[in-house]
């Protein structure tokens, strides 16, 4: 199918030529190693073996550069990734001249290395060669999107976060909400609670991300979201959040010792479950805080707390409904 996208050549001119231009400012950059700048050559890592573009040895770490002009298949680059990872490889995917579109028009191919970039995508130009000339080094342009549209800027490979699993990114993305506000909630909160202050701020964001009239700080604090959210906490953290009981039991215990809780005992019977410490279940006094509770009506997903929860968590609701 490769072939076929050139009248039966393996790669298009522009492919050749991008991967000689990579080749020689990689083998001009002192940090990559002597002689170790190799083209089209095969890697070969028990029963399988991959060709890439260019590797090398760059800063003491052995490395691929894959240049993605075509609309590559995915299985082919899941593939090629799942290969230089095994093999103790760092890839880059490397375009030519990338021309930023809006997302619903990005190629496939280039949405897939994007995300597996942690959201960057790297491109060489005209620009960027005769610069990285200048200075000696192999200098990419790096695209991340952040807001609103895409930004850009030239760095060089060593300016490159190198985690030790995943490709290298040049910008990471800011976290995603919710991560973000469950780690200012964390942040505020001690063994004796979020104080009011905190709380009050915390709780008004939470209620315009819900985007319902009927739901404000004060509403939050009647419903006693505060003690939840930290229930939940505390298994997500694998220790008590938000109070000074000694272990998981003890809390959870605590919790649904208020009868205006057991509303909450099949969201946290869920919540226990999926973060894998169901075992505590059983426990006779844990067991029979549970079969009390559960005897009231319960909050579902559509109730305020629920959507909360949804909100905040839905990664532990998503595994529970993936395990079901």
């Amino acid at each position: 199918m490769s072939a076929s996208q050139f009248q039966g050549a393996q790669e298009s001119p522009l492919h050749l030529r991008v991967k000689h231009l990579v080749a020689e400012l990689l083998a001009a950059d002192a940090r990559t190693e002597p002689g170790s700048v190799v083209v089209d050559e095969y890697v070969v890592h028990g029963d399988s073996r991959r060709r890439p573009d260019v590797r090398a040895i760059y800063d003491g770490k052995p490395i691929a550069i894959e240049i993605q002009l075509a609309t590559t298949q995915i299985p082919i680059i899941i593939a090629r990734e799942d290969f230089y990872r095994r093999e103790g490889r760092h890839l880059i995917w490397l375009t030519w001249n990338f021309v930023p579109v809006e997302r619903a028009h990005l190629l496939t191919a280039f949405e897939d290395i994007f995300y597996s970039h942690n959201k960057n995508l790297f491109s060489l130009d005209d620009a960027v060669v005769s610069e990285s000339r200048e200075r000696g080094a192999l200098l990419v342009r790096a695209f991340w999107e952040h807001g609103d549209g895409w930004n850009s800027k030239i760095t060089t490979l060593l300016d490159l976060e190198w985690p030790s699993s995943g490709l290298p990114y040049a910008v990471a993305p800011p976290p995603a909400w919710h991560d973000a506000f469950r780690a200012r909630w964390l942040a505020a909160t001690t063994v004796h609670g979020t104080p009011w202050a905190a709380r009050k701020e915390l709780y008004s964001e939470l209620a315009e991300k819900l985007g319902d009239d009927s739901i404000d700080a004060s509403m939050l604090e009647e419903t006693d979201i505060g003690a939840l959210l930290n229930a939940i906490l505390s298994f997500v953290e694998g220790k008590p959040v938000g109070s000074r009981q000694g272990n998981l039991t003890e809390l959870i215990n605590t919790f649904l010792a208020s009868e205006r809780r057991f509303r909450f005992a099949r969201i946290m019977r869920k919540v226990i479950t999926v973060t894998g410490t169901s075992e505590l279940l059983d426990k006779p006094s844990v067991a029979a805080k549970f079969s009390r509770a559960m005897q009231d009506a319960q909050d579902g997903p559509e109730s305020h707390t629920g959507r909360v929860a949804l909100l905040l968590f839905s990664e532990l609701f998503e595994k529970r409904k993936s395990a079901s």
